[in-house]
């Protein structure tokens, strides 16, 4: 079986899948919470071009959000310098950023997991990567929060590609006990204290196992330095969560209960089922794509040596599924509707946990059959078993074909075809170039269609006071903005 020409093709059908992705970058564009969080920004670096400005203005973003609106101090950070703070053109950044942060941080983590851990080839471990993340992108519940609007990105995908680092950091650091790693991990985990509730639990979760897992085998107590980082991100977290402006955004009743929290932890694991029983029904091709994926790591594993797991592999399992689980205790906790961004979170954990259970699962069935049955290591075997494989998968996405409607690919090669993404194109262009306008300070611009696709849009509306109104106008510096229906637009303004 050749490994590297079935990985190389892999690579190349990633690559094409990510093409209708990327182009549809260049339509996209900021609106509403990038509008509000990115007023003091933008103001202090048009009018000045002062990273000392700037400094202030970001600041002064944080504080009055600390006060009137959430403590998420690191999310309000990013927030405050999306692209278009700095260029009116450079929202296309947003889907580029975002995709090699989660894109980078899932190769660092899996070479460390395959690589540096399990001493797979470079080959297979790129294979396996490769077809876990077209699983993860094409599937990820929420497109907008996950490529394209950037304050959904900035709160949860950069967030989680900071966890996934952490995370590989770590495992690292148990092994060789390497200063770079130890920072790292304590820069990215203080500053996830100040990030959404669910990646600051992740790596609180990640490090417990491994300090706990390490004392346990090998007595090192150069393990327990990972508690400096851990009391950082707390710390952080503190700060967080004792923002005054959590009470504005989550009513008086915000705060802790012993009593709550217990229910919470039952609760999770209950949802954390009905999103598993969730997926099966909705996302079909992802359980396509985990057996995929089982099947590429039987044939790997068959021709490794004996794979075997310091901590015992059932234990492992559960230890993946209480990860998944505790995802869903911040939203449970809360009580609140939330975004897409937290399904986004719990979906990519889910896939994480799917493919280290598998993974162990698949290795331990591997190293059985290999004893039993040696021929499994035969070229031949294992190239009907790749076809078996293949073929099994070919016939369950026939069966599950219209799911491929639903993948990020299609939406954003459908939108683009359909000639929606360019009259978004041009409706927005209009609407920046009316912005851009300084000798008018109370704009009128034709209402924004309905029809954004995969993309974000908090859309200006007829009534000048509301919100999405007020910081847009504040975000260009102008008095008011009001939308109108296009045709009288046109009527008034193309004489």
């Amino acid at each position: 079986m050749k490994l590297k020409k079935i990985t190389l093709a892999s690579i190349v059908i990633f690559l094409l899948l990510m093409l209708p992705v990327l182009y549809l970058s260049f339509v996209n564009r900021a609106s509403g919470d990038d509008y509000g969080y990115g007023a003091y920004t933008r103001s202090a670096w048009m009018s000045t071009h002062s990273l000392i400005a700037l400094g202030s203005a970001i600041w002064q973003t944080i504080r009055q959000c600390y006060f009137s609106w959430q403590g998420t101090w690191f999310s309000v950070l990013l927030f405050s310098l999306q692209p278009e703070v700095f260029s009116d053109r450079a929202y296309f950044m947003v889907a580029f950023l975002v995709l090699f942060f989660w894109i980078g941080s899932t190769l660092y983590l899996f070479n460390q997991i395959l690589c540096q851990n399990m001493k797979l080839n470079r080959w297979a471990y790129l294979l396996l990567t490769i077809w876990f993340l077209i699983i993860s992108i094409e599937f990820i519940p929420s497109t907008k929060s996950a490529i394209y609007w950037f304050n959904g990105c900035a709160h949860y995908m950069i967030p989680f590609a900071m966890c996934q680092m952490v995370a590989a950091w770590l495992l690292s650091y148990s092994k060789q006990y390497k200063k770079g790693v130890f920072i790292g991990a304590t820069v990215f985990m203080t500053l996830l204290g100040g990030s959404n509730y669910q990646a600051a639990l992740f790596v609180l979760i990640a490090a417990f196992y491994i300090v706990i897992a390490d004392w346990l085998l090998k007595k090192d107590k150069r393990i327990f330095r990972v508690l400096f980082p851990v009391g950082f991100e707390l710390a952080g977290l503190v700060v967080s969560m004792k923002a005054p402006g959590n009470k504005v955004r989550g009513g008086d009743e915000f705060g802790f209960s012993v009593e709550r929290g217990i229910e919470t932890i039952f609760s999770s694991f209950l949802k954390g089922f009905e999103d598993i029983r969730m997926y099966f029904q909705e996302r079909p091709l992802v359980f396509v794509g985990l057996l995929l994926l089982t099947g590429l790591m039987f044939l790997i594993f068959s021709n490794e040596k004996e794979l075997l797991f310091e901590v015992p592999p059932l234990l492992l399992i559960i230890m993946l599924f209480c990860l998944y689980s505790a995802m869903q205790a911040p939203a449970i906790y809360a009580g609140v509707e939330v975004s897409g961004g937290v399904h986004n979170m719990n979906f990519q954990v889910f896939l994480l946990a799917a493919a280290g259970s598998l993974m162990i699962i698949t290795a331990c069935l591997a190293r059985r059959i290999k004893v039993r049955w040696k021929r499994i290591t035969t070229v031949r075997v294992q190239k009907i078993i790749l076809a078996f494989v293949i073929l099994l998968c070919l016939f369950l996405t026939l069966i599950f074909r219209s799911n491929i409607k639903r993948s990020t690919s299609f939406i954003c090669l459908r939108y683009i075809a359909s000639g929606e993404a360019e009259d978004y194109r041009e409706q927005m262009n209009l609407q920046t170039g009316l912005m851009e306008c300084k000798e008018i300070n109370d704009i009128v611009v034709p209402f924004i269609n309905d029809v954004q696709g995969p993309l974000m849009q908090m859309p200006v509306t007829e009534n000048p006071t509301a919100w999405s109104n007020q910081v847009t106008a504040r975000f260009y510096g102008k008095n008011s903005v009001v939308a109108i229906e296009r045709s009288q637009w046109e009527e008034l303004y193309t004489r």
